[in-house]
Formats: structure tokens, sequence, C-alpha cells
């Protein structure tokens, strides 16, 4: 009988260790999926600099379905968005995956964030397997300064200004995306001056065992304001300072957003020679030509000459392929001077297309070398 019992004590030791492994194989499938979900490089967008991290909790469970994006829309505006499926696993993370497609297509789309969190309501009841998350999305707009938000039930947006003051946006909860049949989802308008920071998380960053949801949230808005640097110093600072003691019990995301200050004595851009590349020079130059003082008259002739430039390299400087030039301009006593220099060869015009842009060129500024 002893011996019998020893030999059940085996096989379900085995059993359980057979388990263990097949459970561990399954998080690491479901943690692997999920950060090949996740972007692996943020878009590069000018006037702003992002940074985005994320760790996985260290239960058993382990992988949840918490997710961000940055998204490259039309006019040189950035949609950023994080969200937290419930669940965890590997079907917590499918399900993020659906709903981080069904967004990026909404906010491509061009729609405000209120109406991108309406059709995610409708696409996850009836589309994503009947998921429930909490959301946010929002709407940078470099240029102008401002963010339009809106949010699914989701922990606030950290608001860190460039003087280190700190407060949390303003906006109406809304309910978590899956639940209600027909929500309505509200916005609210942000001002961001230069070197404002938008801090996106969720809830695994502010919620412990024992410590309540707004002693986090108070640990979140101190600290946060302290913290030196950009916003990869910051998503640095923040994840070794909470979870230095104890590792995470729930995945966290966390995506900080900084409006970029402007120097009014000079900017220098490196644009590839494509012709896109013309909006990106303007929308970069356009806030910097604000800045060091041209009037409105002033900025938009400065940008269509700059642009003649621009276009010439383009199309003249290089044969097809990888090619890049570089815009620098500097300001100072009441004068601005713009140079836009290729690494390219010269090549003949075209019969018929002398001339016209620097004739165009020379009539909307002072002074013109080549």
């Amino acid at each position: 009988m002893e011996g019998g019992g020893d030999a059940l004590i085996g096989a379900t030791l085995e059993g359980l260790r057979l388990a263990a492994a097949e459970v561990g194989h399954a998080t690491t499938i479901a943690e692997a999926f999920q950060r090949n979900l996740l972007p692996d490089r943020l878009p590069e967008i000018p006037g702003l600099r992002v940074s985005a991290r994320y760790v996985t909790g260290a239960t058993d469970t382990q992988v949840g379905g918490d997710w961000y994006d940055v998204i490259t829309l039309r006019d040189g505006l950035a949609g950023v968005a994080i969200g937290d499926v419930v669940g965890n696993g590997l079907e917590a993370a499918a399900k993020m995956a659906r709903l981080q497609n069904a967004l990026r297509a909404y906010a491509l789309e061009g729609l405000r964030p209120s109406l991108v969190l309406e059709r995610m309501n409708g696409f996850a009841r009836e589309a994503a397997g009947g998921s429930m998350a909490t959301l946010l999305y929002g709407i940078v707009d470099p240029e102008r300064g401002g963010l339009r938000l809106a949010a699914a039930g989701h922990p606030p947006a950290l608001i860190i200004g460039p003087h280190g003051d700190a407060h949390f946006a303003e906006s109406p909860a809304g309910s978590p995306v899956g639940v209600v049949r027909f929500p309505v989802y509200e916005e609210s308008m942000i001002p961001l001056r230069p070197a404002t920071t938008v801090l996106l998380y969720t809830d695994g960053l502010v919620e412990r065992p024992g410590v309540s949801l707004d002693e986090g949230l108070d640990w979140l808005r101190g600290f946060a304001a302290g913290v030196p640097g950009g916003p990869d110093e910051l998503c640095t600072a923040l994840l070794a300072e909470r979870f230095r003691e104890t590792a995470p019990a729930d995945d966290v995301a966390v995506l900080a957003v900084r409006l970029e200050p402007v120097d009014p004595e000079r900017i220098e851009l490196t644009l590839a020679a494509d012709p896109e590349s013309l909006a990106q020079m303007r929308r970069a130059l356009g806030p910097w030509l604000r800045a060091a003082g041209a009037d409105d008259a002033e900025t938009y002739e400065t940008l269509v000459a700059c642009g003649e430039a621009c276009a010439n390299a383009v199309a003249h400087a290089y044969p097809a392929g990888e090619a890049s030039y570089v815009v620098e301009a500097r300001g100072g006593d009441g004068a601005i001077d713009l140079e836009v220099r290729d690494f390219g060869t010269w090549r003949a015009p075209r019969a018929g297309s002398q001339g016209r842009g620097l004739h165009l060129i020379s009539a909307l500024v002072d002074e013109v070398e080549i």
C-alpha cells in the first residue's frame, strides 16, 4: 500500500509539472503574441517626441490585454491611444489585437475621438467576440498646441506642464467599450504649451494590493512632475520607481507624448527626397517661423519659397532611389536666413522647365543665393 501511495504521489507531481509547463508555454506564446502586436517603433511626427513601455505582470496569468498606439494623421496631427482589455492570457491578447486594428482604421478615417470610441463600442460588441475594454483616444495638434481627448472608462491622462506642474485631464469618464449598446462619449479640449508632456497609462501603474486608486493617482502626479528629461526618461523612471521593490501584479503600458519647445534661433530638418516631405517641411517650419517673429503673410510667403526650393531638390538633385535633403533656418535681428541643401549632383533641367521656381522664390524673398 505504501508503495502504491508513493507511485500515486509521483504521478500527481509529474502531472502537475507537465501542467505547469503547459501553462508556462501558453503564457510565453501569449506574451510574444502581444509584444509583436505592439509598435516596435513609434512614428516620428514633427513637433512631438514620443516614448512608450510595456511590462508583463508577475502573476501566473501574466499576460493581459494592455496596449498603446501612436498614429500619424493628416495635416500633421497625431492620434494617441491606450487601452486595457478585460481578461488575460492568449484570449485577451487576441481581443486586444482586433480592437487595436479597429481603432487604427477608424482613426485613419479622420474621425474625432468621440466618434472613434462610438465605433469601437459597436465593434467590440458585434465583431470582437463581446470584448470589454477601457480606452483613451486623443488627437494631438503640435502646430496649434492642443489635445482633443475622449475616454471610455479609462484612468485619466496626466498633463505635465513645462515647469513641473501636473494635473489630470478633466474629461467625462464614459463607459468601457463593449458594455452599453448606445453609449455617448464626450470630448475635452486641452491646451498644450511647448514642453508639455501628456502621459497615458493603464491601471497596473497606479493600482496595487492594499493601496487605494486615489493614493496611486496621487503618487503618479507627484512623482511624474519631478522627473527631469523627456518622454523616454519619464517612462523609464516611472517603472523603475513604482516596481523597485515588487514586480507588477498586472501588466502595465505607459505612453508619453511631449510637445517639443521651439527654438526661435535655429531649426534644422533632414527630409526624405520625395514629394510627401514638402508637407512635413511646412508643418515643422511654420511654427518655427511664427516663433521667430514672422507674421502670417511673411510665414506664408516663406513657406511657398522654401517649398519651391525643396521641390527642386526632390525633382532635380537625385535619380530614383533613397535620398535626403536638409532645410536649415536661422533667425535674429529681424531677419531669417533659410537654406535648402541637397547632396546630389547637377542634372540639366528638362526643356521648358528652367527658371520658374527660382523666379517665384526671388519674388517672395529679399535675397537669393545659389
